[in-house]
């Protein structure tokens, strides 16, 4: 059993999506989470093709990122997803984007946390996961039991200042 959440998504850093620093603009880092949580709803139960059908989606409601390393450009990147905490209507998530390194090796580009929300559209507001979503929640949290808490949850944004000598 591996000691990390499994890889939910695997992109290759696209043209576009570089800036006038030679390295991947800090909105795509967020693209990428984006995608991959489509990704992992639509694994869930979630699809766009089950929300047209019944009315019932997920909307984020908040997200906290960090940007450790930079990425550039055609570089394969890949998302993880660990399940942090759930209820009947609410996903906690943790996000990590590792760059693949020419050599096979691998680092942290980006840190994700989120707290999604299901949601009935007809009315636009919160709503408990269908029975076989919750279902797939349920066995995401079983499967990923083993894993630590991620230490880069619940942070907290601000400037470190130093002791005075």
């Amino acid at each position: 059993m591996s000691d990390r959440a499994s890889v939910i998504y695997r992109t290759h850093i696209k043209p576009e999506w570089i800036d006038y620093n030679n390295h991947m603009n800090v909105a795509y880092y967020v693209l990428i989470f984006d995608l991959a949580g489509t990704e992992l709803v639509s694994q869930m139960g979630l699809s766009e093709a089950e929300t047209k059908a019944t009315q019932i989606s997920w909307m984020i409601l908040e997200n906290h990122i960090t940007y450790n390393n930079e990425v550039v450009l055609n570089q394969p990147v890949e998302v993880r997803c660990q399940l942090v905490d759930h209820d009947s209507k609410r996903l906690h998530l943790y996000f990590e984007m590792f760059a693949q390194n020419p050599d096979g090796s691998e680092y942290l580009a980006s840190t994700l946390e989120q707290m999604a929300m299901c949601v009935d559209l007809s009315s636009r507001s919160s709503s408990p996961f269908p029975a076989p979503v919750l279902q797939q929640i349920q066995s995401m949290a079983e499967q990923q039991a083993t894993l630590a808490s991620p230490s880069g949850i619940g942070r907290r944004i601000g400037i470190r200042r130093q002791a005075a000598k």
